[in-house]
């Protein structure tokens, strides 16, 4: 892209470094120059704008699944019940 003089220069910004911002320019965390250079590129980079439009999509539906409910562990569990017959074989071993 060839400059004028007296022209400002764009720093641009390639399609690889619009994947490492992707997130960070949709949960709006980019200052406004890089917002810019990035709001630019996608204007420009038919393949980068529907990625970000993939990524913010995912972003969305994933915020709408329910949140996970906690259920102790599976070694949690196995924890316990060792624990608890550990405390059944002494309780035998001394006559209780």
């Amino acid at each position: 892209m060839a400059q004028e003089k007296g022209q400002p220069t764009i720093s641009e910004i390639t399609c690889q470094e619009i994947g490492r911002w992707v997130s960070a320019y949709l949960d709006e965390h980019v200052g406004d120059e890089r917002k810019r250079q990035i709001v630019l590129h996608l204007a420009i980079c038919a393949g980068c704008e529907t990625y970000v439009k993939q990524i913010a999509t995912v972003r969305d539906v994933v915020g709408l699944l329910p949140k996970a409910v906690e259920h102790p562990s599976d070694s949690h569990r196995l924890r316990q019940a060792f624990v608890a017959r550990t405390r059944r074989y002494l309780l035998v071993a001394e006559g209780h």
